[in-house]
């Protein structure tokens, strides 16, 4: 598959990551501290959101907001899957992740560890015509019963 086919859709919405960005890693780094994780990295550095460690354990977070999609569990989760964005991969490559995405409205979080995610049954290109975004992109929609749901 061409390269140039996700262009447009995978292009870096700066807007809406300066809207949006800053709200969920301070909401799940202060819950994670509340579990006993030390936040090692949380610096902006296109790679992993947020770094932890834990009993002498690494963990890896990709964050995610979505609006205009509330949900408070599984059961009121309006879909089938829960989508992934297919471009995450190269974190995966690095290290295995949680991938998190929290409503906005809501302050759930849908969650998945990246070694489920990123398996090619749940792989399906789709058309995305949005208002930042429009183009072929890859999502991996994982059935929800694979992901768990926590507020923070």
């Amino acid at each position: 598959m061409e390269k140039t086919k996700y262009k447009q859709s995978r292009k870096f919405d700066k807007e809406s990551y300066d809207k949006y960005d800053d709200l969920p890693k301070k909401l799940v780094s202060d819950f994670l501290i509340g579990r006993g994780h030390t936040i090692i990295s949380s610096v902006e550095d296109y790679n992993h959101d947020l770094i932890t460690e834990r009993n002498g354990k690494r963990f890896y977070f990709e964050l995610e907001v979505k609006v205009g999609y509330p949900f408070t569990s599984a059961a009121d989760y309006k879909f089938d899957t829960v989508s992934f964005l297919g471009r995450k991969i190269r974190l995966h490559n690095l290290n295995s992740f949680y991938y998190l995405i929290m409503s906005y409205e809501t302050r759930c979080i849908a969650y998945c560890d990246s070694t489920i995610i990123f398996n090619e049954e749940y792989s399906q290109e789709v058309s995305v015509n949005g208002n930042n975004r429009s183009g072929i992109d890859k999502l991996y929609r994982v059935p929800k019963n694979l992901c768990g749901f926590f507020f923070v």
